[in-house]
């Protein structure tokens, strides 16, 4: 059991969303936002390097603390606890910079963590955190505390005026592991000297032993994974934003008009998508493994969980090319068909927990594995040979107009180093030297996005809004 110790400014922002298709275009759009700044402090009362300035007991630190004002982001940043943790949330509401009128409370509310009413967050039944105003004195704040009972995914927004202050983009993920304690009583369990993972003392020899606790979604040993993505969907109505952005406006914004023109994943429409994440930084483990990326790169036949989170107002039915999911859980809660009988065998009942369409309400989320499967039994004599009377697909290719044939990046594109952007189509990956067999086919990209297509666009612009890639690259070891 850890104490983790959360430090959250409320303050408003902007987000700059693309116009176009184009990748690093420079036509676009700044949108004002509201939103929560800052992060994790502390655990255990070892302060994390670089957020030293969250300790608002040290007077040294409040105008530091006060120049985050105007800072927020979308979405705000991650938190993440153990089964069994004591996680502290302190909110302080530094303001606005552009709406310094405004002096609307704030809140936190832990969407699924079903707490003592009081920290509940919703302020018609507890309270609001009010503004504040006399920086020469102690900042009013609220810590909240949360104690983990279950592992899976949540999430967290203020929940005052909720209707606007959520659209603005007062939001984050809110993730819990199972911890070695947890998995345990599950019958999960690591050897310590040969550092093999059992179930109920039978060893599981397809988990690495370098895998840790916070390899598996659920306390259930079909839920590991090896790679993690934070999949946080929301919409975006621009003249709503562009409403609130205006002083003593005249003519406020009514909810009932809502109509979005922008869709984003993680804060973002495609392509920008493509590109790093801004608030995946640093090196403390505590910060690394789980981010806000939105470009999938694992490799065959890895593991990777999709923590599908729906922050928006309308129902995303999310649909991902190449494999089909299982859900291992939703709403934090472990899918019964992962567990069956005293062995936790997996109960194969593929039309219940498998799918390639997952259709996420409002306020929902779902954990989704996918196993990237080896497909080059099935495809490569075609693609690289060609089968049952038909050329390959390379020649085919071959005879295509190249611009028609689209360029993809390999790797998340930094735009800020245009010059190391890296591009590739499948006429070089069919230029490929042909002896190695993992040439000729990899990688391979899948989209996955919206499936109301209309949302996968910029402002009616296609393509853009919520579709992403996967990057598959070849397995470690040979065919």
């Amino acid at each position: 059991m850890s104490i983790r110790h959360y430090v959250l400014l409320a303050t408003d922002g902007s987000i700059s969303l693309p116009k176009d298709e184009v990748l690093c275009t420079t036509n676009r759009e700044d949108v004002y936002i509201f939103g929560f700044t800052g992060g994790l402090l502390e655990v255990d009362g070892v302060k994390i390097k670089g957020n030293e300035y969250l300790d608002y007991t040290d007077k040294d630190n409040w105008d530091t603390i006060l120049k985050k004002k105007g800072e927020a982001t979308i979405p705000s940043p991650i938190i993440w606890g153990e089964v069994g943790d004591h996680i502290y949330i302190t909110l302080i509401n530094i303001g606005m910079e552009r709406r310094d009128d405004l002096k609307d409370f704030h809140t936190v509310h832990m969407h699924g963590a079903h707490v003592a009413t009081q920290l509940d967050g919703f302020p018609e039944s507890s309270f609001g955190v009010p503004m504040w105003e006399k920086t020469d004195t102690a900042p009013p704040k609220a810590t909240y505390f949360f104690h983990p009972e279950d592992p899976g995914t949540l999430m967290y927004h203020c929940h005052v005026e909720a209707s606007e202050h959520v659209q603005m983009g007062m939001y984050g993920a809110l993730v819990i592991y199972p911890s070695m304690e947890s998995l345990a009583k599950n019958g999960i369990t690591k050897c310590n000297k040969c550092g093999h993972w059992r179930l109920n003392g039978e060893e599981q020899y397809d988990i690495p032993k370098t895998a840790t606790n916070r390899n598996f979604a659920y306390n259930n040993i079909h839920s590991y994974f090896d790679k993690e993505y934070v999949m946080l969907l929301s919409d975006i109505d621009s003249e709503w934003h562009k409403s609130v952005s205006i002083k003593n406006n005249p003519d406020p914004f009514n909810a009932i008009n809502f109509k979005p023109d922008f869709w984003l994943i993680n804060g973002r429409a495609f392509p920008d998508t493509l590109r790093p994440h801004p608030l995946s930084v640093g090196s403390d483990p505590n910060l690394t493994q789980i981010n806000y990326e939105s470009y999938v790169h694992v490799k065959t036949n890895e593991k990777f969980l999709l923590r599908m989170i729906n922050m928006g107002y309308q129902v995303v039915p999310w649909h991902i090319h190449g494999w089909h999911f299982m859900v291992v859980g939703k709403d934090s809660h472990l899918s019964p068909f992962l567990v069956f009988g005293k062995e936790c065998k997996h109960l194969n009942h593929q039309l219940t927990e498998m799918g390639f369409t997952n259709t996420i309400g409002s306020g929902e989320t779902y954990d989704l594995i996918i196993t990237a499967d080896d497909k080059r039994s099935l495809y490569r004599k075609y693609i690289v040979k060609g089968q049952d009377g038909f050329d390959s697909f390379c020649k085919q290719l071959s005879e295509i107009d190249p611009a028609a044939i689209f360029d993809i990046p390999e790797e998340p594109v930094n735009c800020a180093n245009p010059q190391l952007i890296d591009l590739i189509n499948y006429i070089q990956i069919c230029n490929q030297p042909y002896g190695d067999p993992n040439n000729q086919f990899f990688p391979q990209f899948y989209p996955m996005h919206n499936h109301d297509d209309y949302k996968v666009t910029n402002n009616g612009k296609y393509p853009g809004g919520q579709l992403t890639m996967i990057q598959i690259d070849a397995p470690d070891k040979p065919m």
